[in-house]
């Protein structure tokens, strides 16, 4: 037990140690508190909570992928490697130290290096793999001497590990050099509290194992001293070690110090239900009051700490136990209860075979059944422990003569050395002159070896200068890619305006077309450009989701027949239609599918063909592109899957299409083949596996994605100035961008027919909409402060906004994103460059939808939150209507004031909030509510119209029957007749 607490402590020592460790490439400073975030979580939440912790883990490893920190990257697995072991899972511990290690090789990371190693001494020691423990320890040193800054707390802490595996291996005096090592490192530069303090305890328990107590007790004082300097699991180590030195108190005879300072630690381990230390002090505490001669008390401890020992299966404490409570019942003179326990102590030793415990029982028994007057029995128990004492004393003698065998053998084989050392030296001298002879070559050879040596160190450092520039370049073109996509939105979109109106020349419209594919080019580019810098980054993964390959394939195929009528290329499409399950990554087959389409189209002279295929060959999926063209030589086949490789310069194009087509087919796990005919007739043919079996479960997505969000703060709102009359009705749009051309962009679409609101990022557009009310939001998703994604979810949560409909504007059109915004309730998600037009349906489309709720609530005579609510929070927002309308509405004096006070918002607020989900404005609302209570009552048949009026809240009976014809086409009498 001593081993694993002091491995336990270590643990928590070198996760922290991890918390320090530097970047190979240095993040931003909004990026080091990311990292430093999720590492200290993890490294506090390990041990108490492993699942908490496993969570920080993956989003450390995540975000450091994202942005190509690699040494995050190593901390990430370091950190999951301890969480297997915290977990009880050493296999996959030491696969994932292994793991960092080889990624801490490849960047240089010596501190990583000395981590990792340092935890597979530990983990190698758990499971008694002692050598290989050893071994991982020293190389730990080795590298923990490479650095300075966090050097010597790694190189302290594997002092400590080693120490511990040399003390499985019995050698003692090694492992007090290692730990007397840390003791003088923390003396010239006091290191870490926890660190120094599993140094001193483990001194301690060696001290305790080779019963000097004097020395055990000294370090573990030592230990507790800095234990109480540690918040939090300072307390458990330190009432750890009160357990120990308890022990060491009870072995030097000092009873009252060793019963108090065990007491006091029995209460802290029975709080947090340590059932196994609550037993092992149990124990210690039952053999001080046995020698108090308090029996009773003595028996309770025991029985206490043998019950626990028995439900566990620790045989060797159980039958030590059961030997004590022997011994206990014969002080008490009660023979049949220690023969019971004796017998029990046999039992228990059985698994474990343990010669001294098999003697003292049958000592104990002969005493028993000698105290019970049965001495046949106690004649017969006291001659079996006489034999097995005799046996241990053979097997004793037996091992020291096998001892002084060895030391005989040992001096013989050291003067047969000393003899064959004198021969040597003189064949050694033969030889001198012939090393001699040799020293030229050896000289020639050597500093030949230098030279190559050199000069491939030299080749290393070129090709690391070029994959640096290589990472520079992807980074560049990835960057550029993103800053392209705004400004091509704002030139796309007023295009698209210009081609809509109906004053154009010919001229004109030929020229704006023109405009509109080129942009389009563009954004192809972009999307080729963003693709290329994903893979070679490794940022690249695969989404699976569950489709229809054949559907899928017709369908992207629609795209393609206006091109090919343009160029008179005759298209066909033979794709055998089925009701299948598949299993692909649709983003990627779109990109692989546009880019041989449109390589094919490009590449097809006018009034030529092409033709796509799709067939199923067995697991996996076959799609051809076959077209007329011109034949490539058998020598430029395999280059033409080159990066920016072109047969003929003359060509357009920047040649990365079909580099990109291969990679991502790879990617997928497929392959690809071309095959050209000197007919002209080239053929592209993809294969790509179909089946959920040839995927990794990461790569399947899901839709659980969780987002964080923080609270909003106060805001200024932003008003669009308006050329423009609008009606006082005009519906509200609210637009956020962090993007200004973009923002007025957005606004020139509706400025004609909304009352444009603008806000610069979500937590300024989010109090905006509380004080608005909007009548529909939309915002951009990359945003700083609060991005789009967050902005949703607010107000979706509000019960002020929740019913405003969310449309979202991004560059990012990776299908995960998409469900991640359709999981936190947004209502549409536009991908920028977007069409304006598109844009203006979508917002009319989710307008309109909320007037026909309107209208339904408009029809219903009873007000019921569930039939009208499109959210919880709706739901929530209408039940607490219905609470104010029940308790007030009968008021002739509850106005619109009073029914804005008692909802808890503004006058301003309420009214926005009605009107879109009912259409009405609050006076409306609160006259339709008594009009329709006035009409249930008046089916009643039991009071008078002017009564009902006046239950309802009308002062004035004739003013009830005008409303009521208002409402209703008819009056009260007339209804009632009706």
């Amino acid at each position: 037990m001593r081993a694993l607490l002091s491995i336990v402590l270590l643990l928590i020592a070198t996760t922290a140690i991890g918390q320090t460790a530097s970047q190979d490439k240095k993040p931003t400073p909004e990026d080091s508190i990311t990292l430093s975030f999720y590492t200290t979580k993890a490294s506090q939440t390990i041990n108490a909570y492993p699942d908490s912790a496993l969570f920080y883990i993956k989003q450390l490893k995540k975000f450091s992928a994202e942005k190509s920190y690699l040494s995050s990257l190593t901390n990430a697995d370091y950190l999951k490697a301890h969480y297997f072991r915290r977990i009880q899972k050493p296999d996959s511990a030491i696969y994932y130290f292994q793991k960092q290690i080889a990624a801490a090789k490849k960047i240089d990371y010596f501190r990583g290096m000395a981590q990792g190693y340092n935890g597979l001494c530990r983990t190698y020691s758990l499971l008694g793999e002692i050598d290989k423990s050893i071994a991982a320890g020293n190389k730990a040193i080795e590298f923990s001497q490479k650095f300075e800054d966090t050097g010597n707390l790694i190189l302290a802490d594997t002092q400590n590990a080693l120490a511990i595996a040399y003390s499985r291996q019995n050698k003692m005096e090694e492992a007090i050099n290692r730990l007397l090592l840390v003791d003088s490192i923390h003396k010239k530069e006091p290191i870490r509290e926890d660190i120094i303090a599993a140094a001193y305890q483990s001194l301690g328990n060696i001290y305790l194992e080779l019963k000097e107590y004097d020395a055990a007790e000294k370090y573990y004082l030592k230990a507790n001293k800095e234990f109480e300097k540690m918040p939090g699991p300072g307390s458990f180590y330190f009432n750890t070690t009160n357990v120990f030195l308890g022990q060491v108190y009870y072995h030097k005879g000092e009873n009252k110090k060793a019963e108090n300072i065990l007491a006091t630690a029995l209460v802290f381990f029975e709080k947090i239900n340590d059932e196994r230390t609550v037993s092992e002090i149990a124990n210690y505490l039952g053999l001080i009051n046995l020698e108090y001669g308090n029996l009773d008390k003595a028996e309770t401890y025991f029985q206490n700490s043998l019950a626990f020992q028995k439900k566990n299966g620790y045989f060797l404490e159980a039958a030590q136990s059961a030997l004590q409570m022997g011994g206990l019942y014969i002080d008490k003179g009660q023979a049949t209860e220690a023969i019971k326990f004796l017998e029990n102590a046999l039992t228990y030793n059985r698994e474990i075979k343990n010669g001294t415990i098999n003697q003292k029982a049958h000592l104990l028994l002969a005493d028993a059944y000698a105290l019970q007057g049965n001495y046949k029995a106690a004649f017969y128990n006291s001659e079996i422990a006489k034999n097995i004492n005799d046996s241990i004393q053979q097997v004793q003698s037996a091992a020291k003569i096998k001892e002084i065998e060895g030391i005989y053998q040992t001096e013989s084989r050291d003067r047969e050395i000393a003899l064959l050392t004198t021969q040597n030296q003189l064949a050694e001298q033969q030889k001198i002159n012939q090393r001699n002879s040799l020293l030229a070559i050896v000289f020639l050879v050597t500093f030949g070896g230098i030279f190559l040596f050199f000069q491939l160190r030299n080749r290393k450092k070129t090709n690391l200068k070029l994959q640096e520039l290589d990472t520079a370049k992807s980074t560049f073109f990835a960057n550029i890619s993103h800053e392209f996509r705004t400004p091509l939105t704002l030139i796309n979109g007023p295009i698209e305006d210009q081609l809509a109106s109906k004053n154009l020349s010919v001229a004109e419209t030929k020229n704006l077309k023109s405009a509109l594919r080129n942009t389009q080019r563009l954004k192809d580019l972009v999307d080729q450009l963003l693709a290329l810098a994903k893979l070679e980054s490794g940022v690249l993964k695969l989404n699976i989701q569950r489709a229809n390959v054949p559907k899928f394939l017709v369908a992207q195929t629609e795209a393609f027949h206006f091109s090919c009528k343009e160029k008179h290329i005759e298209f066909a499409v033979s794709v055998t239609i089925d009701e299948k399950e598949d299993w692909f990554d649709q983003d990627i087959l779109e990109k692989i599918i546009y880019n041989l389409m449109g390589n094919a189209i490009k590449y097809t002279p006018e009034k030529g063909f092409i033709k796509l295929n799709g067939k199923r060959v067995g697991n996996k999926y076959e799609i051809s592109v076959t077209n007329s063209g011109e034949f490539i030589p058998r020598e430029l086949q395999q280059k033409i899957f080159q990066r920016f490789y072109q047969s003929n310069h003359k060509n357009p194009g920047a040649g990365i299409g079909l580099a990109l087509t291969k990679e991502l087919v790879e990617i997928h796990k497929g392959n690809i083949l071309l095959r050209s005919e000197e007919s002209g007739i080239n053929e592209f043919t993809v294969t790509i596996p179909v089946k959920r079996a040839e995927f990794d479960t990461s790569q399947i997505v899901t839709e659980n994605t969780t987002i964080e969000h923080f609270d909003s703060g106060p805001v200024a709102e932003m008003i669009v100035e308006k050329e423009f009359i609008l009606p006082e009705d005009a519906p509200v749009i609210l637009v956020i961008d962090d993007n200004k051309d973009i923002r007025d962009y957005v606004s020139s679409i509706f400025e004609t027919t909304f009352a444009v609101h603008t806000a610069i990022n979500g937590k300024e557009g989010f109090t905006a909409a509380i004080d608005l009310i909007p009548d529909i939001v939309i915002s951009d998703v990359m945003m700083p402060e609060e991005d789009g994604f967050t902005l949703t979810k607010h107000l979706k949560d509000h019960q002020l906004t929740s019913h405003i409909p969310v449309i979202l504007l991004t560059a990012k059109s990776q299908i995960t994103s998409k469900l991640e915004a359709m999981g936190i309730g947004a209502d549409a998600y536009v991908t920028k460059p977007f069409n304006s037009q598109l844009l203006k349906a979508t917002v009319e489309n989710l307008i309109e939808n909320r007037r026909k709720l309107q209208q339904r609530f408009a029809q219903e005579a009873i007000l019921i939150a569930k039939d009208i609510a499109i959210s919880s929070e709706d739901e929530k927002f209408l039940e607490k209507l219905q609470k104010v309308l029940d308790e007030h509405m009968t008021e002739p004096d509850f106005s619109a004031e009073s029914f804005s006070s008692a909802m808890g918002v503004s006058r301003m607020q309420l009214y926005r909030k009605l009107k879109a989900l009912t259409g009405q404005s609050s006076s409306e609302f609160l006259r339709s509510q008594r009009l329709k209570l006035a009409a249930a009552l008046l089916k009643t048949n039991k009071i008078s119209i002017s009564e009902v009026g006046y239950s309802v809240g009308f002062n004035d009976p004739s003013y009830f029957t005008k409303c009521f014809k208002q409402e209703f086409g008819c009056s009260p009498s007339e209804y009632i007749s009706n």
